[in-house]
This record gives structure tokens, C-alpha cells and sequence, in this order.
């Protein structure tokens, strides 16, 4: 599978692959949410060689990441914990965006770098009924080059 990146004006980050597996050896209690952030590319797709200081600084700024577990309370309700959540609820495997510097790091048993963070420092999640419609018009467009061609 091709690596995926995502840029932002903090850097280009590698997005976080998510097996379904908590192997991280944490498990969120009440409202807090257990995220595996994306780290800065150490190899932008552009050719440029990002230091390793500089991966790790950059990484620590991340705002994006994958939520690997939930806890029990969780998107209960809303940030200010006086009216009862509406809507979706984030769940293990959506990409989520949150707020810079939101929790506390952890080292995984994997090895890997995962925040633990209550559950209003999350500011949206991918929504994935949209990203389907653009996938399929970009196809859409690429059957109608192929055509013309």
C-alpha cells in the first residue's frame, strides 16, 4: 500500500496506519480518547530530508492522527459536559483533527507515538461520505481524459 501524506502549513506529515489492534498497552477511562498521531515525513514526497530533531519536533505539533480506543464516556456530552452529545460519534479507525499540543504522549509497546486526550480537544473527523464522492468524481474525471484521449 502506497504511503499517504498530508500537508499542512506545519509540515507534511506520513498519515498513521491503523490495524485494528490496540498495540499501544493503553486503554482510555472516562471521556479520554486514545490517539495514534501522524509523524512528520522523514522524506517529504517532494524529495526533501527532514532531520531527525526536526521530525520529532514537528510531530510533537501534529494535529491530526487515528483514534485507536475510546473511553466509556466519551462523547457523552458536549465540551462544556451540560447537554447530552448529538450526532456521530467518533469511533476506533476515524481520522480525527484536534487541538495542537492536546494531551500527553505515550510510547506504545509498538513503538509508536500515541496521545491520550479528553474527548472536547477533538475538533472534527474525517467524513468519509465526502471523501468517497470526491475519490469517485476524480475517477469520473479520469474516464472522461481517457475518453477524449
Amino acid at each position: 500500500m502506497q504511503e499517504r501524506f498530508l500537508t499542512t502549513n506545519r509540515g507534511t506529515f506520513k498519515q498513521a496506519k491503523w490495524d485494528g489492534v490496540n498495540r499501544a498497552g493503553l486503554k482510555p477511562l472516562c471521556d479520554f480518547v486514545l490517539v495514534m498521531v501522524d509523524e512528520i515525513a522523514d522524506v517529504t514526497p517532494g524529495g526533501i530530508v527532514t532531520t531527525e530533531q526536526a521530525q520529532e519536533t514537528g510531530t510533537l505539533g501534529s494535529t491530526t492522527g487515528i483514534i485507536i480506543a475510546v473511553g466509556p464516556q466519551a462523547f457523552a456530552y458536549d465540551k462544556d459536559r451540560l447537554v447530552k452529545w448529538e450526532g456521530e460519534r467518533p469511533k476506533a479507525g476515524d481520522r480525527i483533527w484536534f487541538e495542537r499540543y492536546a494531551g500527553q504522549e505515550h510510547t506504545g509497546l509498538d513503538g509508536k507515538l500515541y496521545r491520550i486526550m479528553q474527548d472536547r480537544t477533538i475538533a472534527g473527523m474525517e467524513d468519509k461520505e465526502a471523501m468517497a464522492l470526491i475519490a469517485a468524481e476524480g475517477e469520473a474525471d479520469q474516464v472522461v481524459r481517457r475518453a477524449r484521449a
